[in-house]
């Protein structure tokens, strides 16, 4: 269960144990009754539907409704920076992505267009390396010699993750 309470006139999340904690000599019941909190200022706190079908969601305000307190929830969908470390595909998936879109035959070129040192590490985790991370050195490395942008390099993952 959960607990708001008014400080400084402003609702905060509030545990059982920080009650507890600031009223030691006081003996409480779990649960506390709803009219015991009430003598020091905790309250209910209620949950909104959790939303679905979102990517991130973050607890919004803490509302009162009719004398009860609410804990509302803001969905949203994720931002580049927090999806694409997430994206990761086998090296198989990878080359047919790269294959539908006319690409697989691009990155050998590319690959030996880099800078010596690069190039060698380039072409050890092209032909040897098992996955394929959106953030790993080889994407980030290819995506100029490629010509390809960051939101193309998204959808070639999500393209890839599908198959």
């Amino acid at each position: 269960m959960s607990y708001v309470k008014i400080q400084d006139g402003t609702p905060v999340r509030y545990s059982f144990e920080e009650l507890r904690s600031a009223n030691p000599n006081v003996s409480f019941t779990f649960p506390p009754s709803a009219e015991s909190l009430v003598d020091f200022g905790v309250y209910v706190l209620n949950q909104d539907d959790y939303p679905e079908g979102f990517d991130v969601v973050q607890a919004g305000t803490i509302e009162n409704r009719d004398g009860e307190w609410w804990q509302t929830w803001i969905g949203r969908d994720a931002t580049p920076e927090e999806y694409r470390p997430e994206m990761v595909v086998t090296m198989r998936q990878a080359r047919l992505a790269l294959l539908q879109q006319g690409l697989l035959s691009s990155v050998d070129a590319a690959i030996a267009s880099l800078p010596e040192g690069q190039r060698e590490a380039a072409g050890v985790e092209w032909e040897y390396g098992s996955e394929v991370e959106r953030l790993s050195p080889l994407v980030v490395g290819l995506m100029p010699v490629l010509g390809m942008s960051e939101e193309e390099i998204d959808a070639l993952f999500t393209l890839a993750q599908s198959l």
